[in-house]
């Protein structure tokens, strides 16, 4: 019997293994229980709301989990800012894996903002601050020193909407895909640094090369 077909049997990794070896990956194995705890509460309130577009746990582990710690290195200071957080990503699991600064997580939609308050009840987090509410009405009493986001849409926009609400030394973080050359242009022209960077995430695939756009 060839050894090829024993080869085709070999089963995939468990979602919990391959989230086991992304945190291994990136230094966060202690981490490992809370946010396995987030994928499955994601993976059942996803059924019923439609919270994200991968619907098994894999998925989550991959394309939402792993990548939104990928540009945990990048968030700098203590008061942050997650804006359009959707189903809380990329701040839960930053959040998770960062207790002792503050996040706040800004959407306008209610049904994401309600699952993101059940997120942080049943996963204890004391350092998170859900806000439903659209950013241009955003009135914080402090300045955050990152603001990130991953799902606006042209960073231009993104940094015009949100460069007023960021402390002296701060930053903004706009994770994207590809960054075409107009983005580019029309980002660097807001007035702030411009730096883009490929971002290295465990689970990205190969050809899929996904970067931030960091303005400071």
């Amino acid at each position: 019997m060839s050894s090829g077909g024993g080869a085709r049997n070999i089963p995939k990794a468990m979602p919990r293994d391959v989230l086991a070896r992304g945190l291994g990956a990136l230094g966060l194995e202690r981490f490992e229980a809370p946010l396995w705890s987030f994928v499955q509460l994601l993976q059942k309130w996803n059924k019923t709301w439609n919270l994200v577009a991968a619907a098994d746990d894999r998925a989550i582990v991959n394309r939402h989990i792993l990548d939104s710690l990928s540009a945990r290195s990048f968030v700098t200071g203590r008061r942050l800012l997650d804006v359009g957080c959707g189903a809380g990503l990329p701040g839960l699991p930053l959040a998770v894996t960062m207790p002792g600064r503050q996040w706040t997580l800004l959407d306008a939609n209610g049904k994401k903002t309600r699952f993101c308050e059940q997120a942080v009840f049943e996963l204890g987090l004391g350092n998170v601050l859900i806000k439903r509410q659209r950013l241009e009405r955003h009135r914080p009493e402090k300045c955050y020193d990152t603001i990130i986001s991953r799902a606006f849409g042209k960073a231009a926009a993104f940094i015009m909407a949100s460069k007023h609400l960021l402390c002296r030394d701060g930053r903004i973080v706009a994770m994207k895909g590809e960054v075409d050359a107009a983005e580019a242009a029309a980002a660097a022209a807001c007035g702030m640094e411009l730096n883009i960077t490929p971002l290295a995430s465990p689970s990205a695939p190969p050809d899929k090369t996904r970067h931030l756009m960091i303005l400071t």
